[in-house]
């Protein structure tokens, strides 16, 4: 039983007002909590803290007093509890954020060794039909993207509508575990940085999301100081209640 389904089981606990009752059920589920704290690797510290926060006294004299102390630790104890849980969830989730980071700033290396890198002789998937895949636009990159992407996050999705409250709108990839969008961009000819500029910035402006990443593959170069232009879109949640990230490639073929 994890921390959340204790914390949901405690709070049953509040409800029950028959002293024997609520000791027997009390004990029993600090012996679960105790339990649960080795399992998922709570420190000693943590443990003994929360081992005093489950201690109560048991007025021999005073029922009501008796039950009194008793909640009194369960409530303490279960509030310990949601403080431990928020504190792992955020290390969840910035690790979840810093291997999303990772793969889209390293996607060029599964592009280079799954389709251009030399291949094994004794293989049946030969140089010329890996070599004849090609990234033509958009489309081509998020479905790709996507494919990389879902063993790690099974539930991550493509195309999804995400309404700004006036218009609606399709992000390329979600992620609703992070509440995290992945916009693919494909430069062309035909486009100027400027255009580009107007594009991300109406995608970073409208999408609802914790957090937006554009992974644009700029094969006809037109950004002229990539490091420049992703400092300029970069936002972070604390200040501008979205986080935005953009990813540059400009290899040429990619």
């Amino acid at each position: 039983m994890g921390i959340k389904a204790l914390i949901s089981e405690g709070k049953k606990l509040m409800e029950v007002f028959d002293r024997q009752e609520l000791q027997n059920r009390y004990q029993l589920w600090c012996s679960k909590v105790r339990i649960c704290m080795k399992e998922i690797g709570f420190s000693e510290w943590e443990q003994e803290i929360v081992s005093v926060k489950m201690h109560y006294v048991d007025n021999e004299y005073s029922e009501n007093d008796a039950i009194l102390s008793l909640k009194k630790s369960l409530s303490e104890t279960i509030k310990t509890l949601e403080e431990r849980m928020i504190i792992s969830e955020n290390e969840m989730d910035k690790q979840g954020e810093l291997l999303i980071d990772r793969i889209l700033e390293n996607f060029y290396m599964y592009y280079q060794a799954m389709y251009k890198d030399p291949v094994n002789k004794r293989g049946t998937l030969t140089g010329e039909v890996l070599n004849s895949i090609r990234i033509g636009n958009e489309y081509d990159l998020q479905r790709m993207l996507y494919s990389v992407l879902l063993p790690v996050f099974p539930t991550i999705r493509q195309e999804v509508y995400n309404d700004n409250g006036y218009a609606g709108m399709r992000a390329d990839i979600y992620l609703d575990l992070y509440n995290l969008i992945i916009e693919t961009k494909c430069t062309r000819e035909s486009m100027s940085e400027k255009q580009l500029i107007e594009e991300l910035g109406a995608d970073a402006f409208h999408y609802r999301a914790d957090r937006i990443c554009f992974f644009v593959w700029d094969k006809n170069r037109i950004i002229k100081n990539p490091e420049a232009f992703k400092k300029a879109f970069a936002r972070e949640k604390k200040k501008d209640a979205k986080t935005v990230k953009v990813f540059i490639f400009q290899k040429k073929e990619f």
